[in-house]
């Protein structure tokens, strides 16, 4: 198949240049870290419509993530901002990213992917067919009272190194088995980029879990030097899947306005 010989080709020039630069080594900081992330293994694998941003996602009711995340967010619609925050309903998606990941590591990277799945936004329905463009076939209310929602948040946990991925998977597992950490809060996959596996979210026939299809639990994947591409083919089916609703600037413009 061209397409996946050609995908292999271009995840095997990020894996060597990820390789040569260290760019995930734990004497940087977060920040760096982050940054070194996003040139040389995430900017490659997105389309030119996607932005990366490392900063903290808000909510029109003022929640925030509780830490700095890699961003992956809508760069044609987005309102430039300054600062390091994002208006929650531009985000797509994002990534905590670890040198090395331990049970510790993995019990904070999971609070702060589950800080970004807990924002409330708008729910975007096929309605939408662009962040600032909504039909009105049917009425509002119908689209809004549909189960369908097009745009769920994703959430990555990449580390260089890790523990052994049982260790890791049954940790993520008790943490759901007794209600600390909610199913729709968890990350959709946990990759280990030295070790060659990733553990993500399934379907019931063991499957690889995407937004629109089942989740029922989450498996290992023993991916080794085809990891790269198996992340490549999973993070740009999931955002294609994804459709964004803008922020309400109407309601901001009715702040602006009021009379007291």
């Amino acid at each position: 198949m061209q397409l996946l010989d050609a995908i292999r080709q271009h995840t095997q020039h990020i894996a060597q240049r990820l390789q040569a630069e260290g760019a995930l080594h734990p004497a940087h900081s977060d920040a760096d870290r982050h940054r070194a992330f996003a040139e040389v293994l995430l900017r490659p694998m997105l389309p030119a419509r996607f932005g990366i941003f490392y900063g903290r996602a808000f909510s029109a009711d003022d929640e925030t993530t509780r830490a700095d995340l890699t961003l992956i967010y809508d760069a044609l619609y987005a309102l430039p901002l300054g600062g390091r925050q994002l208006a929650c309903e531009y985000v797509y998606a994002a990534f905590d990213v670890r040198a090395y990941l331990d049970e510790a590591q993995l019990a904070e990277a999971l609070l702060n992917i589950a800080s970004l799945k807990r924002l409330r936004r708008a729910k975007a329905t096929a309605h939408d067919v662009s962040p600032t463009h909504h039909l009105g076939i049917f009425g509002a209310r119908y689209a809004q009272l549909s189960d369908d929602q097009l745009n769920p948040y994703l959430g990555y946990i990449l580390a260089d190194e890790a523990e052994d991925a049982r260790k890791l998977h049954q940790q993520l597992k008790a943490l759901v088995e007794s209600d600390t950490l909610r199913p729709e809060h968890t990350p959709d996959a946990i990759v280990c980029l030295r070790g060659g596996w990733m553990i993500a979210r399934q379907t019931l026939s063991g499957a690889l879990s995407v937004p629109r299809s089942s989740f029922a639990k989450f498996g290992i994947w023993q991916a080794g030097n085809q990891l790269l591409t198996l992340l490549y083919v999973l993070l740009n089916l999931s955002l294609s899947q994804i459709q964004l609703r803008g922020v309400d600037l109407m309601r901001v413009l009715e702040t602006l306005t009021h009379r007291h």
